[in-house]
């Protein structure tokens, strides 16, 4: 039953997005048509005003520590700033101070995946997911989620 509406709703969405007119079959009065045509005329995209953006409250500093495979883990600190720089703050602990970088750079969110933000080549590139009060490392390639069940999720400092 569930596969049934959603094939019918993903049906009417395809539809509805192939026409800038409403294409409903019934007849319909001026009134109900204007109506339709007003509500049911949007094609389903991604907005600038839905991207992580605009409508998040991205600046900040984001903590955690990554998994590594030769120590107890990579103490990781990311600040965004309005200004769309960056500091990024990486601690491989257990094996001293000479394992510590910070790079600074410029960043940029991705048009085609909005809640994703692409780093400067001083981070060599790289990506996160950018969610309600975190940071989440992503695919430097793709920008997609990492096939993982470990945690390379930064959470925002709330002050």
């Amino acid at each position: 039953m569930k596969k049934i509406i959603f094939i019918s709703v993903l049906s009417l969405v395809a539809l509805s997005a192939c026409s800038k007119n409403d294409t409903t079959t019934a007849p319909q009065t001026p009134e109900k048509t204007e109506q339709a045509t007003s509500t049911n005329t949007t094609t389903p995209s991604v907005s600038t005003s839905d991207s992580a953006e605009n409508a998040l409250d991205w600046a900040g500093e984001y903590k955690g520590v990554f998994p590594c495979a030769d120590c107890e883990g990579i103490k990781t600190e990311l600040e965004l700033k309005s200004d769309k720089t960056y500091e990024l703050t990486e601690e491989y602990q257990g094996k001293g101070k000479e394992h510590e970088s910070k790079v600074k750079g410029t960043f940029s969110f991705d048009a085609n995946q909005p809640s994703v933000i692409t780093l400067d080549q001083n981070a060599d590139q790289r990506k996160f997911f950018i969610g309600e009060n975190f940071a989440e490392a992503r695919d430097k390639e793709t920008g997609q989620a990492l096939d993982t069940k470990l945690n390379y999720k930064l959470i925002k400092e709330q002050h």
